[in-house]
């Protein structure tokens, strides 16, 4: 791998996440790790935030359709609920990644890359929610959310298995 696309990676990343350092430190490879997945927890609380919304939306315009509607909504946010605990509460780290003297250019461009992918992956969870004013009368929309939550919860497992030095169980 090369010095130039782990640095594009790290430019992505420091798109999302201002101010994030990297890894390359190894003091600060905890507060990277916390930082990353701070932001994608921010980003499922958003979500949570528009579904409160919408639910309370389609409970004061009542209609059988809207409250039955509303169930799901619950599912999905109590899932949103969960997953946001597992980002923001989870361990910072695990000693066998952060504790190593020597990170080698493979390792900080395979960690970037799953980093990118989680913050991703969290950041189309808003796109997928999209206006609240049409919730009512999709369908589909419920299982598409649904879809996106679990890409999110796979994209953070994968990134836990290779911090953890079971990267190759990812595939």
């Amino acid at each position: 791998m090369t010095k130039p696309k782990a640095a594009g990676l790290l430019e992505k990343i420091g798109r999302i996440i201002p101010g994030i350092a990297g890894y390359q430190d190894r003091e600060k490879r905890r507060d990277a790790d916390q930082a990353v997945r701070s932001k994608a927890a921010d980003e499922v609380a958003k979500c949570r935030d528009l579904l409160s919304k919408a639910m309370s939306d389609l409970s004061r315009s009542g209609g059988l359709q809207n409250l039955r509607f509303i169930g799901g909504l619950e599912r999905v946010s109590a899932r949103l609920e969960r997953t946001e605990d597992e980002l923001r509460l989870g361990p910072t780290g695990y000693a066998g990644w952060f504790d190593r003297e020597g990170v080698t250019l493979d390792d900080l461009e395979n960690l970037y890359e799953y980093d990118l992918g989680l913050l991703s992956a969290a950041c189309l969870l808003e796109e997928c929610v999209g206006d609240t004013g049409s919730l009512g009368t999709e369908n589909d929309w419920t299982s598409d959310l649904e879809e996106t939550i679990d890409n999110l919860r796979e994209a953070f497992s994968v990134r836990k298995r290779v911090m953890q030095g079971r990267e190759d169980n990812c595939e």
